[in-house]
């Protein structure tokens, strides 16, 4: 009786140690990978903050570029090359 015993907590705790091991590491695994990513292929995370702020400076509702007329498309690329710190 005491080897059953034994045997069940043993393999209790081995699968308890690999969830845990292999839980654990995921995120760090996730970050690693986007970071190894070159800059221009990780996504533009910061562009809609950009298109915010010239939405806001330029006093315009907040719409979709892609649902902007062709000329405000261009005023926003026009404003967004002079804004190089915002790349």
């Amino acid at each position: 009786m005491d080897f059953r015993r034994n045997f069940w907590l043993s393999l209790f705790g081995v699968a308890l140690a690999t969830s845990v091991l292999t839980t654990g590491c995921r995120p760090h695994h996730d970050r690693q990978d986007h970071d190894d990513q070159p800059a221009q292929a990780q996504p533009a995370q910061n562009e809609t903050v950009v298109y915010n702020q010239w939405e806001a400076e330029t006093h315009r509702a907040h719409k979709e570029i892609s649902q902007r007329p062709p000329e405000e498309q261009k005023e926003y690329q026009s404003w967004r090359q002079q804004h190089p710190d915002h790349h």
